[in-house]
């Protein structure tokens, strides 16, 4: 799907395991039970996103923006404190936030 041309495509209960999916609009969108895990989703736009029940577990991320995106509904498994700055202005958990910190080696209590 990397050179697919579409306007306004939904997806729902979806496996995109290794979906290759760069430059992808998911902008202000409501994704519902998608697996992402492993996709290719570098420059994908998930700006004002929500997420229920989704993963983003070992996803290529590189260069994606999640402004305004709200995360709590994913899993971020995987996810390297590196990584972390493509998530500014998004909202997570506080599980979310202690998993990235326990990545560092900290122990949250």
């Amino acid at each position: 799907m990397s050179e697919a041309k579409a306007l306004d495509v939904r997806f729902e209960e979806t496996l995109l395991i290794h979906a290759k999916l760069p430059g992808y609009s998911f902008r202000k969108q409501t994704l519902k039970k998608i697996d992402f895990g492993q996709a290719d989703l570098r420059k994908c736009d998930f700006r004002a996103s929500i997420f229920e029940e989704c993963s983003l577990r070992d996803a290529v991320l590189t260069g994606s923006r999640f402004d305004g995106a709200d995360l709590r509904g994913v899993d971020l498994g995987g996810l390297r404190l590196v990584d972390a700055s493509l998530f500014r202005g998004a909202t997570i958990s506080r599980e979310q936030a202690g998993q990235l910190l326990s990545e560092l080696g900290l122990n949250v209590r």
